[in-house]
């Protein structure tokens, strides 16, 4: 369970729920750009392959309710991000996201609008 002080989140029927929205820029084949990062509650991203990135958030949740990822591109591309792995529950704390292009994992060109967005709603308690 994260031990930070969250703001309530309103119309939520379970308690303990909370959102982390991140976002961090494409940089084609090479490294994440780590000052690109945008959102709290996230320690790192990592291109691991061509398209595949694994997110390490800072804190452990018990649960993860939902995880919606978005390609945001300077110009239009038949591009869809996915979310796959999880393990926000154990000390291992990340979410792998994976740019594909049809079914292929696919990097995307360096640009200062090409982003992925990645939007995590949690569960921070065991109740």
């Amino acid at each position: 369970m994260a031990g930070r002080t969250f703001q309530p989140l309103l119309g939520a029927l379970d308690p303990g729920v909370v959102t982390l929205g991140i976002s961090w820029a494409t940089n084609a084949g090479s490294a994440v750009d780590q000052t690109s990062i945008k959102g709290r509650g996230v320690a790192s991203v990592t291109r691991n392959s061509a398209g595949t990135f694994t997110v390490l958030l800072q804190d452990v949740y018990p649960t993860l309710l939902a995880a919606v990822a978005t390609a945001q591109l300077a110009t239009a591309a038949d591009i869809v991000a996915q979310v796959g792995t999880s393990t926000v529950s154990t000390n291992t704390k990340s979410i792998v996201v994976t740019l594909l292009a049809g079914a292929i994992a696919t990097d995307v060109a360096a640009n200062a609008n090409n982003r992925v967005n990645l939007l995590l709603i949690l569960k921070n308690s065991g109740v």
